[in-house]
Order: C-alpha cells, then structure tokens, then sequence
C-alpha cells in the first residue's frame, strides 16, 4: 500500500470531529454546572436580601421608639450570619467546578431517600480524606458531611449536584459517581440500636462526663434512656445513654453512655471518642 492510500483524509476529518465534539460536550456540561451553581447562590442571595430587608423595616418602624429585644437581634443576625457563612463557602467552593468532576442530579433527593442527615460542613472533627496533596491545596469544592447508622460521608461539591471528592468512612476515597451512589443507596442495617459503640472506653465516669458537659456549656442531656451494658436501649438496663447538643449548633450531637463508676462511652456525630484530651478539644469549640 503507497503513501496516498494510507492517508486518509476523510478519517481524520471524522477523528478531529470526534474530538471537537467531546471538547463540546465537556465544556457544555461544565456551563450547566456553572448555571445551575450561580441559581443556587442566587437563591441564597435572593434570601439574605429579604432577611435584610426585614430586620431593616423592623429598626425603622416597630422597633423606632423602642430598642429592639436583644434575644429577637441575637437570632435575626445569627441566622443572617449563617446564611451568609453557608453562600460564601458555596461560592468559593464552586469556583473550581471541572468538566470531569462527578455529576449526579439526584445526589440530594438519594441522601434524604435513604436517611443520611446532613451535619455541619464546615467541622468534621479534623479528618480529611487520602486525597493527593497536589489537589488538597486547591481546596476543591463546598464540603459537606452526612452520617446514617454510624456511617459517615463526606462530599466536596462543585456545584448543587457535582463532586470533587468523596469519601466513606467505611469505604474511603470515592472515585466514581456510582461508587457515591451505591454508598448512598446501599442498605442501612438499621435497628432499634443506639449510635455504634467506640472500642474504647473513656478515662471518666458518665456522670463525670455529664458535669464536663455542663460546665463546656453544652445543651442537654437530651434523649436519655436506660441502657444496657453495650449502650443499646433497654428499660431494665443498669445503664444510662443521652445526648447533648452545641449550644451554637443544635445539629451537632454528642452521645455518652455508660453505667456507675465505670468508665463511660461517647460518640461525636462523626465517630468515637476515646480520651478526655479528645472530648475536651471537641467540645471547646462551641
């Protein structure tokens, strides 16, 4: 076969066409990423501006004459605060949104389906995932923490339904969205049982812990029940299991079980405590 029967102009225009086509594709998806985060954060910002426009009216009219209650400026300006919190970290994290990050639509309607609860995003007890340092630094992504059954996931948004990274507490580093997927939609196990008991028991007392807590200023105890020796519900248990929650985030929970003198249980929303040095560093951080 010549020179001019191996060349092939015809199948290379159709190979650069193939390419141009997949660049298309890739920066298509990446537009629509980009939209449906800027509606996001509009929406956000649509809010703030009506919270605003609220306290606003309140200072010019109601609360003219008088002073307005320290309590009812303490929430408003708390919740404006969060939801400021809550749009910039969106927007920082979803300005290194990728073509080849992980898109999954229904991600948040899975999660809710299958009885994760969203925890704070912004505190997730210092762990990290392995993920390369070389992209660790970038700081990709709006993270975002779920737990169901002891189970916890991590998840760094690029936009409303679209990963950087991911990661499983029980599975580590997700790569794929349907490795997401399966870890979302998998089956819980669920029971009648408390939180997963920690391996390791604490240098304390319950009621020492209770007194820490109280002393820390955290809200509680809550949810108390008799418990067994393995911190599992039960009405004739010599036991004793409740749960406290901070005092600036009610969503953050703290579990703590344990029976007499001996050495008492807890667990943070993400994972076991084993030492008095651990709790006091998570609890401090009101």
């Amino acid at each position: 076969m010549n020179h001019q029967t191996d060349h092939d102009p015809l199948a290379e225009a159709r190979a650069e066409a193939d390419r141009n086509r997949a660049r298309a594709d890739a920066a298509e998806g990446l537009a629509a990423l980009r939209a449906a985060s800027l509606a996001e954060l509009a929406a956000y910002a649509e809010e703030l501006r009506c919270q605003v426009a609220d306290l606003t009216d309140d200072a010019h009219t109601l609360f003219k004459a008088t002073p307005y209650p320290p309590d009812g400026l303490r929430y408003v300006t708390a919740r404006m605060n969060r939801l400021a919190d809550t749009m910039a970290r969106a927007a920082a994290g979803y300005t290194g949104a990728r073509a080849k990050d992980m898109a999954y639509p229904r991600i948040l309607d899975d999660l809710a389906a299958h009885g994760w609860a969203a925890r704070p995003d912004h505190e997730l007890d210092g762990t990290l995932p392995p993920i390369p340092s070389a992209e660790l630094g970038e700081r990709r992504g709006y993270r975002r923490g779920w737990v169901r059954d002891g189970h916890t996931l991590t998840l760094w948004f690029t936009g409303p339904h679209a990963l950087a990274y991911a990661d499983s507490n029980e599975r580590g580093r997700l790569f794929e969205t349907t490795e997401v997927r399966a870890v979302i939609t998998g089956e819980s196990g669920a029971t009648d049982r408390a939180p997963v008991t920690p391996g390791q028991p604490l240098d304390a007392s319950y009621a020492q812990v209770a007194e820490f807590l109280h002393g820390m200023g955290w809200t509680g105890p809550a949810d108390t029940y008799a418990c067994d020796e393995h911190g599992i519900r039960c009405t004739t248990g010599p036991g004793v299991h409740a749960t406290w929650t901070r005092p600036s985030n009610p969503q953050v929970e703290l579990s703590v079980w344990g029976i007499g003198d001996e050495p008492a249980h807890a667990r943070y929303w993400a994972g076991p405590i084993t030492s008095l040095v651990q709790l006091a560093r998570i609890t401090r951080h009101r």
